[in-house]
């Protein structure tokens, strides 16, 4: 296979790396390899040497941990400069997770599905460390409603990338556990296909070896998703106290009085809203935003204000303020969803 490299990012190696590449050497002895080395302690050097002399693979060294995300950078820069021929990357963790049979079955996927991101899904059963399943449950349902994109395992390691792409993705951001998932927003951005082949769901030791740091790196991975939701808290409450103020003043509550109020708090709070979205979360100054932004916000405007009203009319002893803030809650989802999806989607102008 002089087409494919194979591409494996590792920190404090264990045994497991050297079983990976003693599998991959027996049946594929001449198939490119490079290891990063992101910063592992001096006493790891001879596990580093075995794996450059004994399994003849490319070490590349970074001088201190640089995360993950780097790690695989630097890889993809090194195979653009030194080996044209390499059509395809395959990326795989060194702490045992992933095999050779099921490398080997996403490289048959990849070349069945020219032009696709291939990802190597794990199904987390009930064999799966408790910690471990939650965590893929959270962030794919997460990954889900905000990105669209559907995806049983957004954080493999086993992935086969087709050269072409390698170019966008070493401008994405990302240093550590986060990259993964910002490359499944780019294949979303730029409309690559993806195609998840399933492998076998492999935890050692209940994954002790892994240096996924919960508390970190998960606020990396939605560091997305928490700036959104500040920047929808910080309107809402914009929102809300404006509507409070409003209607208040207007006193007699109506529909005709529930629209007005509605209409000029959500202006107040749109506005700020808008231009905090487009600089700070989704950082994307696409083309006609401005009118697909507040055209979803009179389209918002018009869905809260008949529902509090109908809902006004139903419980007239709750207070409508209290009753905007249930319905508003409800649409915050839907909102973000077409933000992401359609508002602010497409390329930087």
């Amino acid at each position: 296979m002089k087409d494919v490299v194979i591409v494996i990012p590792s920190l404090e190696p264990s045994e497991k790396l050297l079983t990976l590449l003693s599998s991959i050497r027996n049946l594929q002895p001449e198939l490119p390899i490079v290891t990063v080395n992101d910063g592992s302690p001096s006493m790891y050097d001879k596990v580093f040497k075995k794996v450059e002399n004994a399994y003849k693979s490319k070490v590349l060294v970074h001088r201190f941990n640089m995360g993950k995300g780097t790690a695989l950078k630097t890889a993809f820069r090194y195979i653009l400069n030194y080996i044209p021929e390499a059509k395809y990357i395959v990326t795989i963790d060194s702490d045992g997770q992933h095999n050779y049979s099921d490398m080997m079955h996403c490289i048959q996927s990849a070349k069945q599905h020219p032009g696709s991101l291939v990802l190597g899904t794990r199904n987390f059963d009930n064999n799966v460390p408790l910690r471990s399943k939650l965590g893929n449950v959270l962030t794919r349902n997460i990954f889900h409603l905000t990105t669209g994109i559907n995806i049983t395992d957004t954080q493999t390691g086993l992935r086969v990338i087709p050269r072409r792409f390698i170019d966008s993705l070493l401008k994405v951001k990302g240093d550590r556990f986060e990259y993964e998932m910002n490359m499944l927003v780019e294949a979303k951005k730029r409309n690559w296909k993806i195609y998840s082949q399933p492998i076998s769901t492999i935890y050692i030791e209940d994954n002790a070896s892994s240096h996924f740091r919960a508390i970190r790196d998960s606020i990396a991975i939605y560091w997305i998703f928490i700036k959104y939701l500040l920047s929808s808290v910080t309107s809402f409450l914009v929102d809300v106290a404006a509507y409070a103020i409003l209607i208040r003043l207007l006193a007699h509550i109506s529909l005709s009085s529930i629209m007005a109020a509605s209409v000029l708090a959500r202006a107040i709070s749109s506005i700020f809203n808008y231009y905090v979205n487009r600089e700070l979360v989704f950082t994307q100054r696409t083309k006609h935003s401005f009118f697909k932004y507040f055209g979803l916000v009179i389209c918002q405007i018009t869905a809260s204000a008949l529902l509090v009203y109908l809902l006004h009319l139903l419980l007239p002893v709750i207070s409508t303020v209290f009753l905007k803030i249930a319905v508003d809650s409800l649409l915050f989802f839907l909102s973000f969803y077409i933000q992401k999806n359609y508002v602010f989607k497409g390329e930087k102008l």
